[in-house]
């Protein structure tokens, strides 16, 4: 019998047997995500004033830098804020020693730029949002050995 209604303490059951098994077979990576290994972080671009005209959380594990979220102001775009945002997360992850990124956009996004900026498609997900949007996933190569 399936039952769509659940208490906390039976979702939290359900999701105990999954960490036990993620310990159980990738113990010392999941021993380091609760050691702080992901190190999460937030930049943002000001114009001359001090105004906040965009930002960009990301964080950094391991070798993969990972953009979470990114947005510029709409009076401020097309003047290479996004760009610029971009650059400094880049080059967060490989101070962090991360030769590698990705970052997941719609159709109606940002695939342009994030190509433009270099990164390769990986991954797609057609009509995602079921309204005829598709969802991109991209990765770069930050390091040239990678």
């Amino acid at each position: 019998m399936i039952d769509g209604s659940s208490s906390e303490e039976e979702q939290t059951l359900v999701l105990s047997w999954l960490r036990d098994f993620n310990h159980a077979e990738n113990g010392p990576f999941m021993a380091s995500l609760e050691d702080g290994a992901e190190q999460p972080f937030f930049l943002v671009s000001r114009d001359d004033a001090g105004q906040v005209i965009g930002g960009l959380q990301g964080l950094t594990l391991y070798r993969w830098l990972k953009i979470e979220i990114m947005a510029v102001h709409p009076d401020a775009r097309g003047r290479g804020i996004g760009t610029q945002l971009m650059k400094a997360a880049e080059q967060r992850g490989i101070e962090c020693g991360c030769d590698f990124a990705y970052v997941d956009t719609m159709s109606h996004q940002a695939p342009a730029f994030y190509r433009g900026l270099g990164y390769l498609e990986s991954g797609r997900l057609e009509d995602w949002d079921s309204h005829g949007h598709d969802k991109f996933f991209f990765t770069k190569a930050l390091n040239a050995e990678a």
